[in-house]
C-alpha cells in the first residue's frame, strides 16, 4: 500500500464504511451501520493494509478494489490517504507517459520564462518565470510554507535570503534543510539564473523569492502561484512536479558514463541500483523513491539492450567533450531522453 496526502476538495467516499475503534492498547472494527466486523476475511485483509496505528479518526474501505483503502489524520492532525497498489501503478505509468509530452513543450516555455526574467520589475509573471526555470535546472522540491513551518524544512519557494551562502554573477550556492531534514547543498552556475537571484537577495523581506504589487508592496510568491503560472502557460496538465521528474530523467541519462565507469572499477552494484544511488544524490530522496517515482523506467530497460547501451554511452561521452554549454548539453541530453521515452 501507498500512503499519500491528496486534497480531496471534500468528495465523498460512500465505500469507507469500516471504522477503526481504538481498544486498550489494540483496536476493533465497526460498519458505519453499528454491526461489529467479525468476518476473518475482512479482518485479514485489513490488518494486511498495515495502516499506522497512531493514525486516529480511521476509516476503512469496505471494497478491497477501491483506489482510496483507508484514511486517518496522522499525529500532526493532516488527513492521510492510504492507496490501492495497482492504483497507484496507473498514477505513477500516466505520470511517466505525461512526461513525453513534457519533454516536448518544456523548451519552447523555458524560452518564454528566459524572456520574462529580463523585465525589470518584480511582477509575479517575472518571479513565477524564474521560479519555474530555477526547477528546471535543478529539480529541487518547490516547498509549501506550512510543511516548511511544522517542519523547519524548506523548498525553493519557501527558501530565505540566509540559505544564500555565496553569491556571485557566476555561481550561486544554496544550503538548507530539504524534506525529512536532509542537509542540501545546491550549485547555480549559469549565469543569468545566478545574477537574478543575487538580485533577489536585495529585495526586501526575509524569504528570497518575492513579487511586488501595483501599490508598492511585497508577497512572497507561493507553489500555488507558481502552478498557475505553469497551467497557463505550459498546460493544465503539468505542475511543478512535472519538473523534478524532468531533471531527475536528463539527470541520470546525463549519469550514463559516469555510472558505467563506476562499475567497470569493479564495485558491487547493479545497474540499476548504481544508478538510482547517483540520481538520490542530486534529488536528496533514498535510491529506492528515486527509482520507484522519478526516473523513468525505460532508462532501466536500455540496459538490457547492448548495442542500443553502448551507442547511448559513445553518443553522451561525445557530447561532454564536445559541448562545452551546460545549456547546450542539456538540450542534447534532453533530444536523446525524448527518443528513449517516446519510443515504443
Amino acid at each position: 500500500m501507498t500512503i499519500g496526502q491528496v486534497v480531496d476538495g471534500g468528495m465523498p467516499h460512500p465505500h469507507l464504511t469500516i471504522k477503526r475503534i481504538p481498544c486498550g492498547k489494540g483496536a476493533y472494527y465497526r460498519y458505519t451501520s453499528g454491526r461489529k466486523v467479525a468476518g476473518q476475511r475482512v479482518l485479514r485483509r485489513i490488518k494486511s493494509l498495515a495502516i499506522p496505528p497512531n493514525w486516529k479518526s480511521v476509516t476503512i474501505s469496505r471494497d478491497p478494489k477501491a483506489s482510496i483503502q483507508a484514511i486517518g489524520l496522522d499525529t500532526k492532525g493532516r488527513k492521510q490517504y492510504l492507496y490501492h497498489p495497482d492504483w497507484h501503478k496507473q498514477q505513477q505509468a500516466e505520470k511517466f507517459k505525461r512526461l513525453t509530452v513534457f519533454g516536448q513543450k518544456v523548451p519552447e516555455f523555458r524560452e518564454y520564462c528566459r524572456t520574462l526574467v529580463n523585465g525589470e520589475q518584480w511582477t509575479i509573471e517575472r518571479a513565477s518565470a524564474l521560479v519555474c526555470l530555477l526547477l528546471d535546472y535543478t529539480g529541487v522540491r518547490i516547498g509549501n510554507p506550512q510543511y516548511s513551518k511544522e517542519n523547519n524544512t524548506y523548498g525553493l519557494t519557501t527558501l530565505r535570503r540566509k540559505h544564500v551562502q555565496e553569491a556571485t554573477v557566476e555561481k550561486v550556492s544554496l544550503e538548507y534543510s530539504g524534506k525529512h531534514s536532509k542537509r542540501r547543498t545546491i550549485t547555480i552556475d549559469d549565469p543569468l539564473l545566478a545574477s537574478l537571484v543575487c538580485e533577489c537577495t536585495q529585495l526586501q523581506g526575509y524569504s528570497l523569492f518575492r513579487y511586488q504589487l501595483a501599490d508598492g508592496s511585497w508577497c512572497d510568491i507561493h507553489s500555488e502561484d507558481v502552478n498557475a503560472f505553469i497551467h497557463e502557460h505550459l498546460g493544465d496538465n503539468f505542475s511543478c512536479k512535472d519538473f523534478r521528474t524532468w531533471a531527475a530523467s536528463r539527470f541520470a541519462l546525463q549519469s550514463f558514463p559516469d555510472v558505467d565507469r563506476y562499475l567497470r572499477e569493479g564495485r558491487n552494484r547493479k545497474w540499476p541500483n548504481a544508478l538510482s544511488l547517483h540520481v538520490s544524490k542530486m534529488l536528496g530522496n533514498t535510491p529506492s523513491v528515486c527509482r520507484q517515482y522519478y526516473i523513468h523506467p525505460k532508462l532501466y530497460s536500455v540496459f538490457d539492450e547492448k548495442n542500443t547501451f553502448e551507442n547511448l554511452l559513445k553518443t553522451l561521452q561525445q557530447g561532454n567533450e564536445q559541448l562545452c554549454d551546460p545549456v547546450e548539453r542539456d538540450l542534447s541530453t534532453e533530444k536523446l531522453l525524448l527518443s528513449i521515452i517516446s519510443s515504443e
